[in-house]
């Protein structure tokens, strides 16, 4: 089932001349307001390259020409390669991809329901069970583990994606030693497997800081990964109505200006480096000041977002899926579905947060993983859209059948109904009466089971030993420099 494919138009909010105004308006924040450049590394390098760079207050202004030859020379889509060819995937415009949450320190414990702090072991569990979803695009570990040396959080993430998956695998990023460590795993896990990839076999997701700053950490990460010519998605992640104006198109005209900053320092670095232009921005909640997850104004963003990255022929990414609900209620399922159904519609092509996420993107329910697989299973269907042939219109089936016939014992309906609808897994489709003679079994319930049984039975494929030895080399070594700092 090709169900990366949309069939017909985009679901797009803006004509060609909003579009113009967007980068005209971003164009013209960043050669008159500027961005704050407090990384080291980033200021010099803006300084180099010609831009206004004021070393007393740090702030970079860009000239237009800068920025428009960024664009025009950075390249437009990749494969990105797996450790299984197979699970390969193709960034660029017409496919969407469906990514995990984003490792919040929470889960929602698998038999009893309540949340509780991550361990390694959830680290672990979570990477497995995106192995075996089908709709899951890659591995990346979708929890932060609050069990390991403070320090160490991100090499036991990686080592749980790449002992636990061989799909397309995420690096951590936040900073010059973590990403040093992302890539030394990933360069000795092409030396051991003997295959030199065709394009990059790992990438990193970054988020800028708003309004109009650089994250020095985030900043020295983004670097290490361009300079070995690692991908990354640049993506703005702001409140808007506290750190972005509370308009839609305000948002977007300042997120676009932030990320075309980072655009043109990933191309001074390294023209070859593939980008992904991407958000997790959405609203403040008035009432609380929290980041809405589930708003719609989220989904207008993300829909937003992919289609200036169209306008730019950059693949994009948004993040849908995530619901501000604490239970797996009404309230979940509605934001849920609303959000990555639009983001999906519109054309956005890796969409985290597609499965887990709840409580404003504090915790990850195993539960709610399977759910929204199966969530994800409908989305899919109308992605693909509506054929129309021959066979499709089925007149000659019309014309057998004739009036007050029965399609169902019809061959037609017997080849056909497996390739038009979707049926469902978990959602409850009978009668109240069997329902209830049947022990009244919740959508919940099913989640559970279909879980454990990846628990307990799927085996990832293993690793080479050579990659198994760096690792515990890496542990030590790790460990240690932490000791040291």
């Amino acid at each position: 089932m090709d169900w990366n494919s949309l069939k017909g138009d985009y679901l797009e909010f803006f004509t060609r001349a909003d579009m113009d105004s967007i980068h005209r308006t971003s164009v013209k924040i960043l050669k008159e307001v500027g961005l704050k450049v407090t990384n080291d590394q980033a200021f010099e390098i803006f300084a180099a390259i010609g831009t206004d760079a004021d070393r007393e207050t740090r702030v970079v202004k860009f000239p237009e020409t800068m920025v428009e030859e960024a664009l025009a020379g950075t390249p437009k889509g990749f494969i990105w390669q797996a450790r299984d060819p197979e699970k390969n995937l193709i960034m660029k415009d017409t496919l969407v991809h469906f990514s995990p949450a984003a490792c919040p320190p929470f889960v929602r414990d698998l038999d009893t329901g309540e949340q509780r702090p991550t361990t390694y072991r959830d680290c672990c569990n979570m990477v497995k069970i995106n192995d075996a979803l089908e709709r899951v695009s890659d591995c990346f570990c979708p929890v932060f583990p609050t069990d390991v040396p403070t320090g160490s959080e991100h090499f036991y993430m990686m080592r749980a994606m790449v002992e636990n998956s061989d799909k397309c695998l995420r690096g951590r990023i936040t900073g010059t030693e973590v990403a040093r460590d992302s890539i030394r795993i990933m360069n000795k896990i092409t030396e051991a497997t003997g295959v030199t990839p065709e394009g990059p076999n790992m990438i990193a997701l970054t988020d800028t800081i708003s309004p109009l700053r650089t994250d020095d950490e985030i900043v020295d990460g983004i670097i290490e990964f361009v300079k070995e010519g690692f991908p990354v998605i640049l993506s703005a992640e702001m409140m808007a109505g506290a750190t972005g104006p509370a308009t839609i198109a305000g948002a977007l005209a300042l997120q676009n200006a932030e990320i075309l900053s980072h655009i043109v320092l990933c191309y001074k670095l390294n023209p070859d480096t593939p980008i992904i232009y991407g958000t997790t921005s959405s609203i403040m909640d008035m009432k609380t000041s929290m980041l809405r997850y589930g708003a719609p104004e989220m989904a207008l963003v993300n829909a937003g977002t992919a289609q200036l990255a169209r306008y730019y022929g950059l693949p994009s990414r948004g993040a849908a899926g995530c619901c501000d609900s604490k239970e797996l209620d009404m309230q979940a399922g509605y934001e849920v579905a609303l959000n990555v159904m639009i983001s999906a519609l519109a054309g956005v092509n890796y969409m985290t947060q597609s499965v887990g996420g709840m409580d404003m993107g504090l915790s990850v329910s195993y539960r709610k993983v399977m759910i929204d697989h199966e969530m994800l299973g409908s989305v899919i269907r109308c992605m693909e859209g509506i054929r129309v042939d021959e066979e499709a219109l089925a007149y000659e089936v019309v014309n057998a059948v004739g009036p007050g016939g029965t399609y169902l014992s019809h061959p037609h309906t017997f080849h056909s109904f497996k390739k038009e609808h979707f049926i469902a897994d978990l959602a409850d489709t009978q009668s109240y009466a069997n329902w209830n003679d049947k022990g009244r079994v919740s959508l919940e319930e099913k989640a559970y089971e279909k879980i454990k049984d990846i628990l307990d039975n799927h085996k990832p494929a293993p690793l080479p030993r050579a990659v198994t030895d760096e690792l515990d080399i890496m542990e030590k070594e790790v460990l240690e420099r932490i000791k040291k700092d």
